[in-house]
Parts: structure tokens; sequence; C-alpha cells
């Protein structure tokens, strides 16, 4: 890729920096206004999952198409002033056989405007092996910061905290679940030290894989967006659940055990849409299980029934939550 291609359309993003902030000035010409840029974001393959993926929340409307850019084996964060040809030139570098570091480096050399980017990249290769690249430009938003980790990259600007990055490391290294469920899990770490300064209003969750049931319609194992909510956070737990149960093919690491406390959920959400009519506690008996079925049958790309594993009965934690939080209006009912 040339040096002429990398910097086409950077001009689109570039602008005069208007604000009371103490940032420099990138040149005139100003389209972008600056006082809404921050933002917070993953990015993360897993080997065994052959899945690559970002989340990432902010203020600003429209951050699911300015931020992440990807596939099943190569996942980009833009962030700052965000730049599709960076993210293409990173991803052709990667392909030609350059560490993701390697790759964000040369972008860095290459484009006119990197000191106002924020870029984070991880490759997940043929092999198995995973590489990452992370760079900050030198003119970014106070309180940034990054983390990089073996298979994954956490980074962000214009925080009302510099600890965001290690608490998102740390929340993506702890949690349990398929690679969309960890991700959401670090957004939630990080809420927990820190935000966006103009508030989090807008976020994305996107994940790519190459080795699932669900390939054979789609690459897109997670696709979850939200805009303009005061919420935001929550909303994207929401949509996230909502797309894996609905859509994608169930993750034997997203299994839950179906307790009593599991068990009265469901079958509270089960009863709301008509498909349960017996007792509402916390046993699991046939008459749950059909009604399970026929709700996966009414409302589901991929079925979902409970599995015993170990000698416990477990069911899909994404269908868990979906239930939970599903409007009962918005599905087929019981008896249709």
């Amino acid at each position: 890729m040339s040096v002429k291609s990398v910097e086409r359309g950077l001009l689109v993003v570039a602008s005069l920096l208007a604000s009371t902030q103490s940032f420099a000035a990138p040149p005139a010409g100003a389209t972008v206004n600056p006082r809404v840029l921050g933002t917070r974001a993953i990015v993360a393959c897993d080997a065994v999952e052959k899945s690559c993926g970002v989340a990432s929340i902010s203020f600003p409307a429209g951050i699911s198409g300015l931020v992440p850019y990807g596939r099943p084996d190569v996942a980009v964060a833009t962030m700052f002033y965000p730049s599709v040809d960076d993210a293409e030139a990173v991803i052709a570098r990667t392909d030609a056989g350059d560490t993701a570091q390697t790759a964000v480096d040369y972008v860095f050399t290459v484009d006119p405007y990197a000191d106002y980017r924020q870029l984070a990249a991880v490759k997940l290769n043929a092999n198995g092996t995973i590489t990452v690249g992370q760079k900050t430009g030198a003119q970014n938003a106070p309180e940034r910061c990054a983390v990089k980790g073996a298979t994954f990259v956490v980074q962000a600007n214009n925080q009302t905290s510099p600890l965001i990055c290690d608490a998102m490391a740390l929340g993506f290294k702890n949690a349990k679940g398929s690679l969309p469920q960890r991700l959401l899990a670090s957004l939630k770490l990080g809420a927990r030290v820190g935000r966006d300064r103009n508030g989090e209003r807008s976020g994305v969750i996107r994940v790519w894989t190459s080795e699932n049931e669900s390939t054979f319609y789609t690459k897109v194992l997670a696709d979850a967006v939200v805009h303009n909510s005061r919420t935001a956070l929550h909303d994207l737990d929401v949509e996230m659940n909502r797309y894996q149960a609905g859509i994608a093919a169930p993750y034997a690491s997203d299994l839950i055990p179906l307790d009593a406390a599991t068990a009265k959920t469901v079958k509270t959400a089960l009863s709301k849409t008509g498909h349960y009519t017996g007792v509402v506690d916390g046993t699991w008996n046939d008459a749950a299980e059909q009604a399970l079925s026929d709700f996966n049958w009414s409302n589901l790309f991929f079925l979902k029934p409970t599995v015993v594993v170990g000698g416990q009965r477990k069911i899909d934690g994404p269908l868990v939550n979906f239930l939970r939080d599903a409007d009962p209006k918005a599905l087929i009912p019981g008896g249709e």
C-alpha cells in the first residue's frame, strides 16, 4: 500500500482544535468538532475461538462507524482523530507479514496527522500466535493511557482518570466466557474508575469469527451498537446479549449453571412471553424445558436448550441475560 493511498482521506477527519482545551491544532480546513472527542476501547483476539473484536464507548453518536475495523484474524481501533486509511494500512501490513506493532509504527511514520491519532491493533496469525500493537500521538488528549497484554490492547483518551486502562485490562483478564462477553466485562470494570469527560452516550461491541457454526451465515459473532443514550453501557450490554442469543451460535464458555436463581429468572421471562404456564420458582422440570424449547423455535436463529455437563445442567449465559432484559411484546409469544 502506497503512502499516497494511506494519506487518502486523512484531511476529512483533520480539523482546527477550536476548543478551550490545551490541544495543538492540526492543519486548517476544519470539519470535525474536537469538543466531542474522547474514547476508551479494548481490542482483542482469541486463538481458540478464532475471533477478533473491538469494544468501545464514548460520547458522540456514530462511534460504531469510526472506531472498530476488522475481520476474524485482525482488529483495529482508530481513535481521537479516527482514520479508516490507517486501519486499512495496518491490516495490509500485517497481511504482508508485519507484527501488529511494526504495522502500527509504520503507519505512524507515513500519516501526516499521526500526532492526533491513537491506534491499537491485534493480529491473530494462522499458526495461532497473536501480536499486539499500540501508539498514541504526542498531541492526543490529556488523561490518555494504553495497556498492552498478550492478546489485547486497551487505550483511552480524554478520560476522567488515566487509571481507566489498567482497570479495563484487569476486567478483560479476569473475565470468563466468549470474547464478546470478556470485552463487555472490560468496559464495565473501566466504568468503575472513570469515563469519557463528555459522558458516555454511545458505544459499540463488534466481534468477527472464522470458526463458529454461525460463520456459514455471517462472520460477525457479536454486533451491538448504542447511540445517544444516558445509559449507554447498560444498553450496550442488553444489545450484545440480544445479538448473541438471537443470532450467534452458542459457545461452551458461555454456559452457566442452571441454579435456582437462574431457573426462576428464565421461568419468569417465559411466563411473560406466554411460553410457560407453570409455577414460577427455582426448580427446573420438563415443562420448563419444553417452554424454553418453544421459545427457541419461536425467536432464536440457533437453538439453545439446556445441556448437562459433568452431571450439572447448564444454560447459555447470553440467552439468560437476553430473557431477563427483553421486552416481551417485542418477541413472538407462546402459542403462535
